[in-house]
């Protein structure tokens, strides 16, 4: 099988998506060569006006060594519902960087927080902590009765961001990269 290569790619989201699909290509180069050294392999890129994924508003499905190579943005027609932005690319982008690396791809994974921390500090220039998940034991209100909570481990006092503020990523941050390809 012939590899996917970065102008079939545009060719792919130009036919498919007219120039909404180029500029997201081209968004997908500008993030490839700024935030990952130019190093991800191109990959078919889906727009879909359906809603596929329930609450997703994007998706990267990558079988490494397999033709299963896909990163998918939920754009729906009449933009009521979910909608995805460079935020979502870049965090689908992530999830691929991940899977060519062979490491775990899940926002729970050493490798999915790493790279967050790292990323965040790139585009905002400040300091998060995404801990891992774990679990604490908790007295309960009368001081004696305990509980088990998960939590994200803190760092050296430093509050960890929560498991969903760590999957959610740039947006729960606040971080706005701008409108699908623009």
């Amino acid at each position: 099988m012939a590899e996917f290569t970065l102008l079939d790619m545009k060719r792919f989201a130009h036919e498919a998506w007219g120039p909404l699909g180029l500029r997201t290509v081209e968004r997908w180069q500008e993030f490839n060569r700024q935030y990952f050294g130019g190093k991800l392999k191109p990959v078919p890129l889906v727009i879909s006006q359906t809603l596929p994924f329930g609450s997703k508003v994007g998706l990267c499905s990558y079988k490494p060594g397999t033709s299963g190579r896909i990163i998918t943005v939920n754009v729906p027609k009449y933009h009521a519902m979910l909608l995805a932005d460079n935020g979502v690319l870049l965090h689908e982008m992530i999830h691929q960087v991940l899977c060519e690396r062979g490491v775990d791809p899940s926002h729970a994974s050493d490798g999915w927080r790493q790279e967050i921390m790292r990323l965040h500090k790139q585009i905002t220039e400040t300091e998060i902590w995404a801990g891992r998940s774990i679990t604490k034991r908790m007295l309960g209100n009368d001081g004696k009765k305990s509980k088990v909570i998960r939590i994200n481990e803190p760092l050296d006092g430093k509050k960890s961001l929560g498991q969903d503020e760590i999957a959610r990523w740039p947006h729960s941050c606040g971080i706005k990269l701008g409108k699908l390809g623009a």
